[in-house]
């Protein structure tokens, strides 16, 4: 039977598209293999999803003790792939790949990349020269890879959660009993929240209660709701929860986001086709990826520091339907389907 060898880990980031796309693979009938490190998320996340997985002790090569592990995971790593005999790997960045990405090269297994940022991590800068092809998110990645190198690129989109697949905004507005004329603004921070921004919306708090039309859904992160709620006398209509299970569904439903900028977020966004406010990290080109979508005129960026001045901007785009629509379009521009089923077809599995 043929076999894909799938190397992720680290960061929800790395391991949410390599699912999205091992689960295409496996309906297909094809046996998969996830390899990590023993020390990450991956260790618990890919069993629970029914894969098969195996962790080396892989540490970020940042001492002369994890340089000697680098090579120890990388010799375990060539015995595994002698053994399991994969036809194809796909890799999907960071130091926890590098192990089996040269074992690939060693044993001359043909190997794909998947990029999910719109600057390349150094993992995937340094192998994407021997790879088959390189999935990637945004167009604008190319713009830093070498002329005759170009060819083994492919803009895929990022590989999504298939609930972000095929929502209709009225749809799903029925659904959460949202009225036809109320504007829904939908703050998520990620997955700890974001303090910044927290502070930013109880500030204008009183402004967004006043406006009857708004309809606020705010995640506040798990470690930030009771800092966060504590001193609310009047919730209105919003809704406010450490974190919604239902993003997909209320970020269809929503007229606006706002939000940081991950990879998987903007990808989210460009998908669903929202106008959103962003304020990105301050590092792990956060604020490259949000350029994706400023660029194409389809969000606003701010600061941290700058927080307050976005929740006003989003509360004055989300009163003008004009603007809504506007922006709407733009990010439309940036659509490219379904990527999983494109990668896989791109890997001819």
């Amino acid at each position: 039977m043929e076999k894909v060898v799938f190397t992720t880990g680290g960061t929800g980031g790395h391991i949410y598209p390599a699912l999205s796309i091992a689960k295409k693979v496996r309906k297909k009938g094809i046996d998969t293999l996830f390899i990590g490190t023993k020390h990450r998320m991956e260790k618990d996340i890919v069993p629970n999803e029914n894969f098969r997985f195996v962790g080396l002790d892989i540490l970020p090569l940042r001492s002369i003790k994890s340089g000697f592990k680098m090579i120890t995971a990388t010799a375990g790593a060539i015995k595994l792939l002698k053994k399991e005999k994969p036809a194809k790997i796909i890799a999907f960045g960071n130091y926890i790949t590098i192990p089996v990405l040269i074992a690939a090269n060693v044993l001359r297994i043909p190997y794909y990349l998947q990029e999910q940022n719109h600057t390349m991590g150094q993992a995937n800068k340094w192998f994407y020269k021997g790879a088959k092809k390189v999935f990637i998110a945004f167009e604008n990645t190319l713009e830093g890879i070498k002329e005759k190198y170009k060819r083994k690129f492919v803009v895929t989109g990022n590989p999504l959660r298939e609930e972000f697949y095929g929502k209709n905004k009225q749809e799903e507005r029925r659904k959460l009993g949202i009225k036809d004329d109320e504007r829904v603004v939908l703050v998520i921070g990620g997955s700890l929240g974001a303090k910044n921004i927290n502070e930013a919306i109880l500030k204008k708090w009183k402004t967004i209660m006043e406006d009857k039309r708004i309809r606020l859904f705010w995640a506040t992160g798990k470690d930030n709701y009771e800092a966060s709620t504590y001193r609310i006398r009047d919730f209105g209509t919003a809704v406010v929860e450490p974190y919604f299970e239902n993003v997909p569904e209320l970020m269809a439903a929503s007229d606006i986001v706002i939000c940081r900028a991950g990879a998987l977020t903007i990808s989210e966004l460009i998908q669903l086709e929202k106008p959103s406010v962003l304020i990105p990290y301050d590092f792990v080109g956060q604020k490259e990826n949000a350029d994706v979508l400023e660029y194409a005129n389809g969000a606003k960026i701010f600061t941290n520091e700058t927080a307050e001045k976005a929740i006003d901007e989003a509360l004055s785009i989300v009163r003008q339907a004009s603007m809504l629509e506007f922006m709407s379009e733009n990010v439309k521009t940036l659509k490219k389907g379904n990527s999983a089923e494109i990668i896989v077809k791109e890997m001819g599995i």
